[in-house]
């Protein structure tokens, strides 16, 4: 799936999870979960984070981060929390501008090892879970906004 279509995805489950938290059907067992994103040791603030459903056809948890890389996820309107699982991690610093808003664009400062080519893994426990991220600097990082790069072919 391309960056774009990653992101269309991203906004599309957004608008499913607000409807969601507006019906009344039972929700889900879920564990509250907050902590703390670092990248080299210093904390990434206004950072999207989204907790992929732990099975397939869940609503994905979001979050973001404040000036001190403190966060904590939230399942649906007014319910905190992510569901009981193993969930896939994405951590962003992207931000799409708008014609309304230009200057609300920002760049991925985050590598894609931990966003659109995630490799981080959490579960989820009944209760309340910590979970901090410390993540690393270096590797690729990825502008959702850019054309991907076309494969270079091999000389004869």
């Amino acid at each position: 799936m391309s960056l774009t279509g990653v992101l269309k995805l991203t906004a599309m489950l957004l608008a499913c999870t607000a409807v969601a938290g507006c019906n009344s059907e039972k929700l889900p067992r879920l564990g509250r979960v907050s902590g703390t994103v670092t990248l080299d040791g210093q904390p990434v603030s206004d950072a999207s984070i989204m907790f992929e459903g732990a099975k397939e056809g869940e609503p994905p948890s979001l979050g973001r981060t404040d000036a001190s890389g403190k966060y904590e996820l939230y399942y649906s309107r007014g319910h905190k929390g992510a569901t009981i699982g193993e969930h896939a991690v994405n951590i962003s610093t992207y931000q799409a501008g708008s014609d309304e808003a230009p200057d609300a664009k920002k760049k991925e400062t985050i590598p894609s090892k931990y966003n659109v080519k995630t490799e981080l893994k959490e579960t989820v426990k009944r209760g309340s879970n910590k979970i901090d991220f410390e993540l690393k600097g270096g590797g690729e990082i990825i502008q959702p906004d850019q054309p991907e790069p076309k494969a270079k072919k091999k000389g004869k």
